[in-house]
């Protein structure tokens, strides 16, 4: 301390002594408490330590440490005579100096300590300041959740003191979060307002910030001509406040925007002169950005060994403090590069470095935060209002309120009662259509082809005739059984396996006496099935065994075969009609006109049976029509396969299910 006094000169501390004495006049008649003298001359001296940190480093720029020998012994001085106030500002300071360095690990060291101790004395405008300089860190490190918390925390402490520079500074810190989101529109809007509050007080240097940040989103919003404008007024700005970054920033953006208007000249002399400027202050977040502004201006106008310099060196910086937005920039324009110039893989491995990197910035995370945080702003911002609304007004709220509930309540209503309407109509339809297909059904059921019936008795005919009483009066038995098992069953939905066998069988039977030369058959059934228990469709067999009789064999006599097989596979029941006859394509070919309609008709109202019970069941249903010759050219014959649900049931038929 002594060493420090001998070198200021005589006046200085005769200056010093009656600055002291006219404050604590002034701090005396303001009704604060003073510390004794020395204590003040102290305080002097180190807001004196100060403000030589502050001149010497706008000399020697990027030369000077964050932490110098002035602001070292001002710390020591402030500790030693606890000069709180003084000491909080020491550490803010140092921590503006390593952000402006890009070291945000030791700026966010330095923050907190003058944090807490700005907590300690519950100073608010300290504290407001220290948010938003904690704001900025992690805005700068691409963390815009904490940002937006630390910003909106100085907003709420600074409007409780009405503090109008905090109040602008951390509106502004709002619009530039909500700029690194790409809100853009937002972004101007709160720019717009710290403006505004920068006019009021006659702040030159937030002015300068906030037309350059609206700028900046107009150049995002592909309107450069407007941007260029704000530019150039936050360029005059900086330049009268004599803001070297400022200066650099302005003429970096200035840059940009000639290369949206595709000037790449202009651009190109205001980029270098932003990285000049940079160079010499140190910051390495505006050196990253100019690098690489240069670097996409030369890539731009073909010079890709410049470009590729500028590009890499951008990045590798952009790496080291951190940064991921420029991080993305650099390694997308280096992708662009070696595209252009035959570095396929390289620009790939690039490209996906530039995807992680914006996956990272583009968190969901951030924008949620964003509208809770605003969500929760404008809710303290209107619980006032809502206090001072009279009695009259919650009246007419109240009874617009009813109003709406009648009106919903009404809108509700009719709306449920359109859609019953509306279900019961397609219910009845749907009933109507299901009841005619259950009608057919039972038609299809309770009737046997009228030209098997006519045959058959014509063959009865045949025998009475040759008195040959023996066949006459076995064909009308097994004539009378059919036609009784098919009077009986006919009313059911389902009847049992062994039901099913026994009609097939007897019908078959019949067929045979038709022949001269009798035709083979063969009905197997699966031995895992239990005839008596497994249900089937009565007749769903019948029309195709009828067709392969009719149709298939009948040209060939004794060499003719039918096989029916009930097989289960899985969860079904697969039933199959096979025979060796000549095989569905051809025998369509000869049949008639009259008996290919009746064929179609019997397809045709089996697979709306098979509709029906798959609706019933909810199982798997099918049918196909194979013709044997398709699947080897030396067979011939035709497969028809039935797949239905396989029904299992323990009771007897006549207490069987109906459906």
């Amino acid at each position: 301390m002594r060493k420090l006094l001998r070198t200021f000169p005589l006046w200085a501390l005769t200056w010093l002594l009656a600055l002291s004495a006219c404050q604590q006049k002034q701090a005396v008649e303001e009704g604060e408490t003073l510390i004794p003298g020395p204590v003040t001359t102290d305080s002097l001296v180190v807001n004196q330590l100060i403000e030589r940190s502050a001149s010497f480093l706008n000399e020697s720029g990027s030369k000077a440490e964050p932490f110098d020998a002035f602001l070292e012994e001002a710390l020591d001085i402030a500790r030693r005579r606890n000069l709180i106030y003084q000491e909080i500002e020491i550490y803010n300071t140092i921590g503006k100096r390593y952000r402006n360095r890009s070291l945000y690990g030791e700026a966010l060291k330095y923050h907190h300590r003058a944090l807490k101790l700005a907590q300690s004395i519950d100073h608010q405008p300290m504290l407001a300041d220290i948010y938003n300089q904690i704001g900025v860190v992690y805005r700068r490190t691409d963390d815009n959740a904490m940002a937006l918390d630390m910003h909106f925390k100085a907003l709420r402490l600074a409007e409780e003191i009405k503090d109008t520079f905090n109040i602008s500074v951390s509106i502004n810190s709002i619009g530039n979060v909500n700029h690194n989101l790409g809100r853009y529109h937002t972004a101007i809007e709160y720019f717009l307002r710290s403006l505004e509050l920068s006019k009021i007080m006659g702040n030159t240097l937030g002015l300068a910030i906030n037309n350059h940040n609206i700028g900046e989103c107009l150049l995002k919003l592909d309107q450069p001509e407007n941007a260029l404008l704000y530019f150039e007024r936050s360029l005059a700005y900086n330049t009268e406040i004599g803001s070297r970054a400022g200066q650099s920033i302005c003429f970096n953006s200035m840059g940009a925007a000639y290369i949206a208007m595709d000037e790449l000249e202009l651009a190109h002399d205001y980029l270098q002169r932003s990285l000049q400027i940079n160079n010499r202050l140190g910051d390495q977040m505006q050196i990253s950005i100019s690098l690489g502004k240069v670097g996409e201006v030369n890539l731009l106008m073909g010079k890709y060994k410049e470009a590729q310099e500028n590009l890499e060196n951008s990045y590798a910086i952009a790496r080291q403090i951190g940064s991921r937005f420029q991080a993305e920039e650099s390694a997308r324009l280096l992708s662009t590069l070696c595209e252009q110039t035959k570095r396929f893989q390289t620009s790939l491995e690039f490209f996906k470095t530039a995807t992680l990197y914006k996956d990272s910035i583009l968190n969901e995370k951030n924008m949620y935060h964003l509208t809770t945080m605003e969500a929760m702003l404008d809710a303290e911002a209107q619980r006032d209002k809502i206090d001072q609304l009279n009695q009259e007004a919650l009246e007419q709220q109240n009874v617009m309120s009813r109003q709406r509930l009648i009106l919903i309540v009404f809108i509700i209503t009719l709306v449920v009662l359109v859609i019953v309407a509306v279900l019961l109509v397609v219910q009845h339809r749907l009933r109507s259509k299901y009841n005619n297909l259950k009608n057919q059904h039972k038609l299809l059921r309770s009737q046997m082809n009228p030209h098997f019936i006519f045959n058959a008795l014509s063959a009865i005919q045949v025998y009475v005739l040759e008195h040959d009483v023996e066949k006459s009066t076995k064909f009308l038995t097994d004539f009378a059984k059919l036609m009784r098992q098919v009077l009986k069953l006919s009313h059911y939905d389902y009847i049992s396996l062994a039901n099913e066998k026994e009609i097939l069988g007897y019908y078959l039977e019949l067929q045979q006496l038709r022949f001269m030369e009798p035709f083979m058959y063969q009905i197997d059934i699966d031995p895992v099935l239990a005839q008596d228990a497994v249900l089937v469709p009565p007749m769903i067999t019948q029309p195709f065994v009828e067709n392969a009789v009719e149709h298939g064999i009948r040209d060939l006599h004794d060499k003719g075969r039918v096989d029916i097989r009930f097989k289960r596979i899985g969860h079904q029941l697969v039933i199959e009609v096979e025979d060796n006859g000549m095989g569905i394509h051809t025998s369509m070919q000869q049949k008639s006109e009259k008996a290919k309609a009746h064929e179609s008709m019997a397809l045709k109202i089996t697979r709306e049976r098979l509709d029906v019970i798959r609706n019933d069941s909810g199982g798997k249903v099918g049918l196909e029509l194979i013709d044997k010759k398709e699947v080897n050219p030396f067979d011939h014959g035709t497969l028809v396969r039935i797949i239905l649900p396989l029904v299992e049931q323990s009771i007897t038929l006549n207490e069987g299910p109906k459906h």
